[in-house]
């Protein structure tokens, strides 16, 4: 079941594409066992978010996707393109597909691979963080995901890159959130209304312990920099935050509980 919330004049959705249990030894190496004590069992979600803003429809990462592979554990099927059609949106509608990175878990239903290959969203461009883009095409070995769902866009003429601050619509703005990658972008709506994170964090725990470093944090220094900075004003702005790793819908709010940054879902 989709979730919808309105932020100021944009409407968000969250869709799912499939989740599974977290690994927490794996996601996080160097976080002994005994640091996660009392803390929940959670999924790691899988997804993304529909923006519906100044009469666009944005989709705001593919998700896992059809060709991932074995489901790695997937609690249930990929489904993001169901969820679209639960609120109301065919791939054709969809005017844009921006990405918070190019990491292969919000890459996946970009692209139709059955000849002929084409684009999913066959309206759409789709908005690639520069950094990222660059980072991902000079890469030697890839992973087989972003050769399939990413590479291609520049030759199938729908690419376009993307910097921080690069206005999507009037009420959505990208805002460089590196270290998980070095194009890692966020998407504010509004005059903050809400502010959608990509991978700023993949367990509630990290709110607070902004120094947990996570497998997948390409520059972990930048990474945990970033991750406090940007945690310590959405705790102070009260601003609606999506984080897509979270167990559905991944929205709500950064607030304390007993001295320590916790997790209010919506």
């Amino acid at each position: 079941m989709t979730v919808r919330v309105k932020a100021g004049a944009v409407e968000i959705v969250a869709l799912r594409d499939g989740e599974h249990p977290l690994n927490r030894e794996w996601h996080f190496p160097d976080v002994p066992a005994e640091a996660w004590e009392g803390q929940d069992e959670r999924p790691l979600g899988f997804g993304g978010y529909l923006v519906l803003a100044d009469s666009k429809v944005v989709l705001v990462d593919t998700g896992w996707g059809p060709y991932l592979g074995p489901p790695g554990g997937l609690n249930a099927p990929p489904a993001l393109l169901t969820e679209l059609a639960e609120a109301g949106v065919t791939p054709d509608d969809v005017d844009l597909v921006v990405f918070t990175h190019l990491h292969p878990d919000h890459v996946g239903w970009n692209l139709i691979l059955e000849e002929p290959v084409r684009p999913r969203f066959g309206n759409a461009r789709y908005l690639v963080p520069r950094a990222d883009w660059e980072h991902y095409r000079a890469l030697e070995q890839k992973h087989p995901n972003i050769v399939q769902q990413a590479m291609p866009l520049d030759d199938l003429g729908v690419l376009e890159l993307i910097d921080d601050g690069h206005r999507v619509t009037p009420s959505l703005r990208a805002v460089a959130l590196p270290g998980h990658t070095p194009g890692h972008t966020g998407y504010v709506v509004g005059d903050r209304d809400a502010f959608l994170l990509g991978d700023l964090a993949h367990h509630p725990v990290v709110l607070d312990e902004t120094g947990w470093v996570q497998r997948f944090d390409l520059d972990p220094e930048l990474a945990v920099a970033t991750r406090e900075k940007t945690l310590a004003r959405v705790e102070e702005d009260r601003t609606l935050v999506g984080l897509g790793h979270f167990p559905h819908p991944g929205l709500g709010y950064v607030t304390r509980k007993e001295g320590r940054r916790a997790w209010l879902p919506l």
